[in-house]
């Protein structure tokens, strides 16, 4: 575009000054235009370290062609401004425009006063608007670099979350299966010698009981004393393999929505949709907390006296809605921070945060399981 626009500056005053004035040689005029139009056609070509060079020969040529024919063609000395002003990454653009001021004023200076200031002035708007493009070329290639930088950003925080994941996945794997292994040992090492020992006794206890009733007795009771005991081990490993009901219903919804109704005296309803199955740890913890802060913004914004609480299981993913019959804020209202930190616990998981106003506000929680085929 500049250098259409570069061009233009050379032949619409080389066709005005044609008509307007009376030279000795119009083809030598006409030549001189080609030239100049060619030296504008092949700046934008020059290597990068000839520019200089070939600029200075450019607004020489430019000063020569304006000193030699009268009419406008000092407005297309002006065309290598389009070159070096606008470009934000030359280092050379006000010596240039120095030199190019001084030469312009050098061609003209036999002109009328009118025609110099006319031509100063031309020159300076033109440079004005091109110091402005060029601020604005500079902003443009700013906001492109700090968005290149933001997309890096970005990709490097979605590979940190699938880390994360799946770091936490692995943990969590690794801990079961520790686990695992510590009740397999006291299941084995404890139990297992109890039990062997035990039907070790009692085929003692069968063999000796038709000739010796009474030590088979004795036998007997000592067996069913140790069964016993066994049964009570067995009964602890139980209890070391299911967490304490405190722990297991620290991030209840049902807790949640008993809380809810004896301190703030809300109607609220809870349903579930599909085959429910265990939840990793965190994705409860991510339910609880957005469904927590669902309800207490339709408390305390909508004023709302009844919420709705959907959590509905699907195959790869669970979906939660926390829905409420309070005011409906405006579409363009900007998000609080309650909101802000609802969709930052989700996107961490890879999940997502729909809000919905009709026909009552709604929002839904989506959170991908990460299940296994089984």
């Amino acid at each position: 575009m500049l250098l259409y626009l570069r061009c233009l500056l050379v032949i619409l005053p080389a066709l005005y000054s044609m008509n307007a004035e009376s030279y000795d040689s119009d083809r030598l005029f006409t030549l001189c235009v080609l030239v100049q139009l060619g030296i504008a056609s092949w700046t934008r070509r020059m290597p990068e370290r000839w520019m200089l060079l070939w600029l200075v020969l450019d607004i020489g040529y430019g000063a020569w062609v304006s000193e030699r024919y009268d009419g406008l063609m000092y407005a297309a000395h002006m065309a290598p401004m389009l070159v070096y002003l606008p470009e934000a990454s030359f280092r050379f653009a006000w010596p240039m425009a120095l030199l190019h001021a001084v030469l312009l004023n050098a061609a003209l200076w036999d002109r009328p006063l009118s025609a110099i200031v006319t031509a100063n002035l031309m020159f300076a708007v033109i440079g004005l608007l091109l110091l402005q493009l060029r601020r604005a070329m500079r902003s443009k290639a700013e906001i492109e670099l700090l968005y290149d930088e933001l997309r890096y950003k970005h990709i490097e925080l979605n590979e940190a979350r699938s880390q994360l994941v799946e770091y936490a996945q692995k943990i969590e794997e690794i801990s079961q299966l520790a686990e695992r292994n510590r009740i397999s040992r006291d299941i084995h090492d404890e139990l297992g010698h109890k039990l062997i020992r035990l039907k070790m006794m009692m085929d003692a206890a069968i063999r000796i009981w038709a000739d010796r009733p009474e030590q088979g007795i004795r036998m007997a009771e000592s067996v069913r004393d140790q069964l016993a005991e066994s049964m009570e081990l067995l009964r602890s490993t139980v209890r070391k393999m299911k967490p304490e009901e405190g722990a297991m219903r620290s991030y209840s919804l049902t807790r949640l929505i008993e809380e809810i109704g004896n301190e703030q005296g809300v109607d609220v309803a809870y349903s579930i949709e599909g085959v429910p199955y265990a939840l990793y740890p965190s994705l409860d913890f991510i339910l609880y907390r957005n469904a927590q802060e669902a309800v207490t913004n339709a408390i305390r914004h909508g004023a709302a006296t009844a919420v709705n609480i959907t959590l509905r299981y699907e195959p790869n993913r669970v979906l939660m809605t926390v829905a409420n019959n309070g005011a409906v804020p405006e579409e363009d209202r900007p998000w609080g921070l309650g909101l802000r930190g609802m969709k930052e616990r989700v996107e961490l998981v890879g999940g997502e945060l729909d809000i919905r106003r009709q026909p009552s506000f709604a929002v839904t929680t989506v959170l991908p399981t990460y299940r296994h085929p089984a």
